[in-house]
């Protein structure tokens, strides 16, 4: 079935994949150490423009061992992040549990945080954290002006100032500036390897030198120095090798077929700023849903998974995802099954 974001991967088709790479005859690594490792790191670290980087097998681990060190660094234990960001919503609290930390949350549920709702905050805080792009809101993205001003907001109450970069690779397009430039209004940055780029998973961390250096610690203490992490560390650099130049066109893709949606009678959609964006549609939930499999099958095409509840009982909505795959789906085709989706 074709698919509009990645096309299911199979056991057969990763190690197809992994045995027709350039890196495939590299020496092996051994407890986040060896060849493939150090030239992702390298490779992410001067992509980002920062001085150092670190690998991690998963990317939650990577941002409670960010917020780990900035807390013992700036001896407080507090940290703000949004009420709709990955590391509230879909961590199981996992930085107040694990890591003794406290959170300020702070924006609306369908929106980023600005610098005023920031510079409001009146309790010490040692972590700033932004997601880009808020993912459970629509992957929306703070402005540029708004980045800037909350940066100097940090650097001025010391407070360290992180990004939660699991979709930075589809986000520079909509600031049209390199990763660098926008790397550089943040202390640290983590980026991950199995969402645009396509690998098995794994993740970075990166920032100056000397944070670096203490979050190695806390990665052996949290579980990541796998023996061998060898099909994240070979899919990882065939993704920045294949797939990262490609996705500013999924991105104007996306823009595309929001735009047709838009013009459908009962939908409603959000302009893209990411490859990702909601579509919301006039109709009763359990309905939407249940014809979304029979539209499949009539379409030999997989566009979107389950219509969730909004605010009001008769809108619903649903994610939709641009990627590769889509070269095989022409918009005509889409705008024909939404059309449908909302018809009876």
């Amino acid at each position: 079935m074709r698919r509009l974001y990645y096309p299911v991967q199979t056991h057969k088709s990763w190690l197809s994949q992994m045995e027709h790479s350039k890196y495939l005859n590299e020496d092996r690594d051994m407890y986040s150490q060896g060849v493939l490792v150090q030239l992702l790191e390298q490779r992410v670290a001067k992509l980002l423009g920062k001085e150092q980087a670190l690998f991690f097998h998963k990317g939650i681990t990577a941002q409670l061992v960010a917020l780990k060190v900035a807390s013992i660094n700036n001896k407080c234990n507090n940290v703000i992040l949004h009420p709709n960001s990955h590391i509230v919503a879909n961590e199981q609290d996992a930085y107040q549990a694990l890591m003794g930390m406290r959170g300020i949350q702070l924006g609306e549920l369908s929106e980023p945080f600005n610098a005023k709702d920031v510079s409001a905050v009146t309790e010490e805080a040692s972590v700033l954290t932004v997601e880009l792009p808020l993912r459970n809101a629509g992957f929306k993205l703070t402005s540029w002006s708004e980045l800037v001003k909350m940066k100097q907001w940090a650097k001025q109450d010391n407070v360290h100032y992180h990004m939660d970069g699991a979709r930075l690779w589809e986000s520079s397009h909509f600031y049209q500036k390199p990763l660098a430039e926008i790397a550089d209004q943040f202390d640290s940055v983590y980026v991950s390897f199995y969402k645009g780029l396509g690998g098995i998973g794994g993740a970075v961390l990166a920032g100056d030198a000397d944070f670096i250096e203490k979050c190695k610690v806390w990665r052996s203490r949290m579980g990541g120095d796998l023996y061998t992490a060898f099909p994240q560390l070979i899919t990882a650099l065939n993704g920045l090798d294949t797939q990262l130049d490609k996705i500013h066109l999924w991105v104007e893709r996306a823009q595309e077929i929001a735009s047709e949606l838009s013009k459908i009678n009962k939908i409603t959609v959000e302009i893209p700023q990411t490859n990702g964006f909601l579509v919301y549609v006039q109709g009763e939930l359990d309905k939407l849903n249940a014809r979304i499999k029979p539209l499949n099958e009539k379409f030999d095409m997989s566009l979107l998974y389950q219509f969730k509840p909004t605010e009001c009982s008769h809108i619903q909505k649903v994610e939709m995802q641009v990627g590769p795959a889509s070269d095989e789906i022409s918009t005509q085709e889409i705008v024909d099954y939404f059309k449908l989706l909302v018809s009876k």
